[in-house]
């Protein structure tokens, strides 16, 4: 159990780079048996915050499809920029679409 975590936090950090490879390692080191409580929440919240990516990533595309259908193609700077906006930013833009008559209105 804790080789294959020890695998998958690799991963996940050489691959996102969002997570500072050097915290995770201490976090790990501080919770080496497997019913340690210390683990389970370290477990918990890397969960929560692959859940909280996903949203966002899910959010973004939702977003991008709607100003494709509504405006035609983005630019890869818009498209850029949705894929770097928080979950907040996203649900106020999604909003603004349904009303504006331009891009600029949705993203201003």
């Amino acid at each position: 159990m804790v080789a294959i975590l020890e695998s998958l936090l690799r991963y996940d950090v050489q691959g996102t780079q969002r997570i500072e490879e050097q915290d995770v390692w201490e976090l790990f080191r501080q919770s080496t048996s497997t019913g340690d409580p210390t683990m389970q929440t370290f477990i918990d919240r890397y969960i929560e915050q692959g859940m909280q990516q996903g949203m966002q990533q899910g959010g973004a595309a939702i977003l991008l499809r709607l100003i494709e259908r509504r405006f035609g193609p983005p630019s890869d700077q818009v498209r850029e920029r949705i894929s770097q906006a928080d979950p907040k930013t996203l649900l106020q833009w999604s909003d603004r679409i349904l009303e504006a008559k331009s891009l600029d209105e949705v993203l201003h």
